[in-house]
């Protein structure tokens, strides 16, 4: 029944009150000095787990150990020991004893330490040489599938492995424990031919190509399991095989497993470390590689003196970073070893620099982590900043400060104090030996725990180099988008002038939850804004690893909007703020190919780029936009003459730039730049041209499209007119409804007029009247189409194309493993009618997409049952003809779009609004205004549901677009700014409401703030399971009901709404308490313009 019957608490050191005794830091040393370790050898801190509370209900207290100790030992794979002090003058308790054993004391104390194995938990499994008569109780569980790892090599033949074995060749066998049944089978070989193999098509360098540390040894050093097969009941003992497995082979330093990179990880691979294929190969399957040395125990402390030396011959043959990077770490490390150690539990000091070493089983220093100590404020800072809190328990003790706050904006900043109770890290510099990167986690774990710090950051700038093994265990912590403050003169919650920089985080509680790791290779073709979202969604969740996600762009990255200098060619869709979209630029997780894909192989998977680049894929996705690209006819008259261009890449802007640079017809005045199109980007290229130089006189704008409400480029006629008004004030010249007729060059093919012909079909006698414009320049941004190349490799390899690409509603194309996605997509017509990706926010499409494709992948909470993909053909996912099957309804897509254009002269245009607005636009009230210059336009459109469905701007006035962004969907009572606009209104009847100011009151600054969206959705939850509330629409149903009719009349629905918002309602007093509770979690981030009640009580009475 969902009822929770026992709760368990684990650390990596004895944290309850009574065991004070113990120093959390230290405890190893402690154990030694109080007990015998006879018992437990090998018993160190990174394999040893503290038991800290158990609780169960007396009836279920044997099941909830069972349950709880079980799912602790699968969990973490490197617990051998889980120990449990108590008061000795309490004991142990049942159902702990039948499994824990007291440690014996060397001395005696007032502690006593019990202690269980992993073993005592699960069972290791037995295993032993292969023997030739486990053929006949091997095979029917081979046949049966089921747990088989790897497939069977050329001519395997199980009878005559387990016959043959050798000193090159050997088989292990894995019994259960107690019934001694076979249940796992490893087989091994050892050849010259396969190390070859694996170092001539594996990047092995970092492992000195698999090469003997001892020089005089020949022979290979590698020994390969070619078979295996583990009953998926005892998966989580995967490991009981490793150390029996380099037994076989005495000597070799490494095991390596070759497997599809579509496999979804295995225990048995936890401790090995993937190794990727050389770059141009195309073989289908990976390497995962395991180092005999990094099974051995590890440790971790304090780095010496003597252990310089050591670091410094690790990183005279590491290839991960700069020498000017290695001298930095050498020098941080050498200068802590002269500084006082920490004694005992002492807390390290505020910026305090400590360094720690990795030491294998021989004492040798094989990694390095400097690390400086963090104050409470800079980690306040780091919170504010980014989105820390949603993974983060900052109030470990779950005691939140809900004490009354005075309005005071003048008062102490006392903020930074929330952060106290979690003390921090931040990495300055990281290495760890390839061959141990698999303890990473071990040693970050320990770090914190000898540092008494609770979490650790990773802080990365664009010109940083990152330490990719250390990102792949750290989690990426999403920027904050702050509230904006329209004078910087006042305090601003967040500085984004602040150098910009990608934050990653771990936690000790995160260090626990092992990420799922995928190897699948994503290659992503075209960096359209939904490709890039798509790879943006799979890096922000937290508990993935995607090793292999590679962008395939002609301009790779393109430049954010805001880091375009003055330029601005493209419609700025508002997707990411700079600080997020650095994430693909930085720490290198997104690997970048400059190029367009020309073709690909569906039957191998890869691809091939006009740049002579062969990437293999898993998953092909096509997110290339659509370009603007003149007409065929045109451009074989045109295109390779001088002064003809199309807004189609980063190339074309270039050669724009430098015509206008070289052209010395611009210094005639009668010389023109015609803009051809009927686009918003249009104006994006007038704008460029006159921040390059270009006079706003010489501008022509050319629109094949005439002017109607239909055809209204900025969604609103009356903006146009305000746009076009603007445009002819600074002297640029507008065409409407005409179209090109033909153009004239010079001798030496230059241009120098283009004509135009009439098609306004309102003027009878201007109608086909034909228009010479001198010109130097044509720009074409009129009509999109996909990239010839990219649909020359479509229509060879026979992906159904129809002028876009034809998918699924789960984003497939007729070949399963390829798929499209964006503005080069449409869904299949059997589905029904749908509109253009290209209506919808990009980041919401890319989001959806990559969780879809994470279901493929294996990713079991985005796995969704695929009844119409289940027959599968050769390379080809068929329906079976006679299967009668409903098409599944296409992906709905409900978040907000937005778009900013820049306009000449200082100016933009913005506008938001939600994803249904244009069903509802019709029913729409606006609300306009303009400030006392006439030069900022304002309007909110205000829906059928009192929700707020656009807002658009018009100005010069630099405005805070995020934070009206972030009021789109809300109702408009949260404002009350139809109530405000209403009362403003003067003898004449004209609403005098600056809306712009209005939406910048200080006390609205809570509806600006990142949380408010999700709280505002909870809310509304919780609101419709409320006693309240539920009552409240029987009383509606009933009325209905006796009135006979499908909806409550305005008399009824007055008095309904008039009891649910009086003074004494319970849904009022529970909106009011959950509003405080908001502002009061939130307020280290407010400046104090709130007065907060303190409402310790009533929390703790309600909840």
């Amino acid at each position: 029944g969902g009822e929770a019957v026992g709760f368990a608490s684990f650390d990596d050191s004895p944290v309850l009150q009574q065991c004070g005794e113990i120093p959390a830091r230290a405890w190893e040393q402690w154990v030694d000095d109080t007990c015998d370790l006879g018992k437990v050898p090998g018993l160190l801190p990174y394999n040893t787990i503290w038991l800290s509370i158990l609780i169960a209900k007396a009836t279920h207290a044997d099941a909830v150990q069972d349950h709880v100790l079980n799912t602790l030992a699968t969990t973490l794979p490197d617990m051998v020991y889980l120990l449990f002090a108590v008061p000795s003058s309490t004991g142990l308790f049942p159902p702990l004893l039948s499994i824990f054993r007291r440690l014996p004391e060397k001395v005696s104390t007032t502690l006593s330490v019990f202690y269980c194995t992993r073993s005592d938990i699960l069972h290791d499994l037995h295993i032993r040489k292969g023997l030739v008569e486990d053929f006949d109780d091997l095979m029917p569980l081979l046949q049966a599938g089921d747990g088989v790892l790897t497939s069977p090599p050329e001519e395997f033949f199980l009878d005559e492995t387990l016959e043959e074995q050798d000193d090159t060749r050997s088989v292990l066998v894995a019994e259960d424990p107690d019934t001694r049944q076979i249940v796992g089978l490893m087989c091994m070989a050892k050849s010259n031919d396969n190390q070859s193999y694996i170092t001539k098509h594996y990047n092995t360098d970092a492992y000195n190509k698999l090469r003997s540390t001892d020089k005089e040894k020949s022979g290979p050093n590698c020994f390969q399991i070619t078979f295996f097969y583990l009953n998926p009941e005892y998966e989580s003992r995967a490991a009981s095989f490793i150390k029996p497995a380099f037994a076989q082979f005495a000597g070799v330093e490494y095991c390596v497993i070759t497997l599809p990179h579509t496999t979804t990880e295995h225990p048995l691979l936890h401790d090995f470390s993937y190794v990727p294929l050389k770059q141009g190969l195309t073989l289908p399957n990976g390497t995962w590689l395991l180092a005999r040395q990094s099974v051995q125990p590890v440790t971790v402390g304090f780095t010496k003196e003597a252990d310089i030396e050591e670091i410094e011959q690790l990183l005279d043959v590491q290839t991960d970073y700069s020498q000017e990077i290695c001298i930095r770490l050498v020098e941080t490390a050498r200068n802590t070893t002269e500084a006082e150690p920490l004694e005992g539990d002492a807390t390290p000091q505020q910026s305090q620099i400590l360094s720690y070493a990795l030491y294998d089983d021989t004492g040798t220093a094989v990694g390095v982590l400097n690390t400086r100590v963090l104050s409470a404020t800079e980690v306040h800072h780091l919170r504010s900043n980014f989105e820390l809190d949603q993974l983060v328990n900052f109030v470990p003790d779950g005691k939140p400060d809900y004490k009354a706050v005075d309005i005071d904006p003048n008062a102490p900043d006392n903020s930074h104090l929330s952060s106290e109770k979690m003390p921090a890290l931040l990495v300055t510099h990281f290495y760890v030996k390839p061959t141990f990167r698999n303890r990473i986690r071990v040693f970050l774990r320990e770090v914190l725990r000898q540092s008494c710090a609770q979490l650790m950051f990773y802080c990365l700038t664009p010109l940083d180099e990152a330490s990719q093994p250390l990102l792949a265990e750290l989690i990426l912590a999403m920027p904050r988008r702050m509230i904006e403050e329209p004078n910087e003169d006042e305090v601003r919650m967040g500085d984004d002038s602040e150098e910009l920089i990608c934050l990653h985080f771990m936690s000790k509680k995160q260090l626990s939850d092992e990420k799922t790791k995928i190897y699948s290779r994503l290659v992503v073709i075209g960096a359209s804004t939904t490709g890039l979202a798509a790879i943006y969604a799979w890096l922000k969740i937290p508990y993935l690893y995607i090793a292999n996600i590679v962008l395939v762009s002609r301009d790779g990255v393109p430049p954010h909007p805001n880091m375009q200098d003055s330029e601005h060619w493209s419609v700025d869709t508002l997707t990411w703020l700079e600080r997020e979209y650095i994430l693909f630029k930085i720490g290198g997780k997104v690997r970048i190919i400059e190029g367009t894909m020309i073709d690909f192989e569906r039957s191998d998977k890869y691809i091939v780029t006009d740049n002579g680049f062969v990437e293999p894929y898993d998953h092909l996705i096509i997110t290339a936009g659509r370009q603007y690209t003149i007409p065929k006819d045109l451009a074989a008259r045109n295109l390779a003459k001088n002064g003809m261009f199309e807004l189609s890449s980063l190339s074309q802007i270039h050669k724009i730039k430098q015509h206008i640079r070289e052209s010395e017809a611009y210094e005639d005045e009668l010389s023109n730049a015609v803009i051809y199109g009927s686009s918003r980007e249009v104006y994006c290229v007038a704008t460029s041209l006159t921040q390059i130089g270009l006079s706003p006189s010489r501008l022509v704008i050319v629109s094949p499209e005439e002017p109607s409400e239909e055809n209204s480029v900025f969604g609103d006629p009356a903006i146009d007119a305000r746009i076009d008004k603007l445009m002819e004030g600074l002297g640029a010249k507008t065409y409407k409804g005409h179209i090109l007729d033909r153009m004239e060059y010079d001798e030496d093919h230059n241009l120098n007029a283009v004509y135009i012909l009439n098609q306004d079909g309102k003027d009878e006698k201007k109608k086909n009247k034909i228009t010479e414009i001198p010109a130097t320049m044509f720009v074409y941004c009129h009509e999109k189409d996909i990239d010839a190349q990219i649909l020359s490799a479509l229509n060879k390899r026979s992906i159904v194309f129809d002028g876009r690409v034809i998918v699924k509603y789960n984003y497939r194309t007729t070949d399963p493993n390829i798929y499209a996605v964006g503005p080069i997509a449409m869904f299949s017509g059997r589905f029904g009618p749908s509109e253009e990706f290209e209506v919808f926010n990009p980041l919401e499409v890319g989001t959806r997409f990559a969780e879809t494709v994470l279901g493929f992948i294996g990713v079991e909470e985005f796995y969704e049952s695929d009844e119409e993909e289940e027959v599968q053909g050769e390379g080809m996912s068929e329906v079976t003809p006679s299967k009668q099957t409903t098409p599944k309804a296409l992906p709905q897509y409900k978040e907000k779009v937005s778009v900013k254009v820049h306009l000449p002269n200082g100016h933009y245009y913005f506008r938001c609004h939600t994803a249904n607005y244009t069903e509802v636009a019709s029913q729409c009230v606006s609300l306009t205004s303009s400030n006392t210059r006439g030069d900022s336009y304002i309007t909110l459109c205000i829906g059928p549901n009192k929700y707020l469905e656009s807002i658009t701007y018009l100005g010069s006035e630099e405005i805070e677009i995020h934070n009206l962004m972030s009021l789109v969907g809300f109702p408009e009572s949260l404002l009350n700014v139809v109530y405000s606009y209403e009362q403003s209104k003067n003898a004449q009847g004209q609403p005098t409401l600056d809306i712009l100011q209005y939406l910048r009151s200080r006390w609205a600054y809570a509806v600006y703030h990142s949380a408010f969206t999700g709280f505002f959705a909870t809310l509304k939850e919780k609101l419709r399971e409320h006693e309240e509330t539920r009552r409240l629409r029987a009383v509606i149903s009933e009325h209905v009901t006796q009135k006979c009719d499908t909806e409550i009349d305005p008399t009824a629905r007055s008095q309904i709404l008039k009891a649910a918002t009086a003074d004494n309602s319970e849904v009022r007093k529970f909106i009011e308490l959950e509003i405080i509770k908001f502002l009061h979690q939130q307020k280290q981030y407010f400046p104090k313009i709130y007065y907060l009640p303190d409402i310790t009580s009533f929390v703790q009475q309600c909840y």
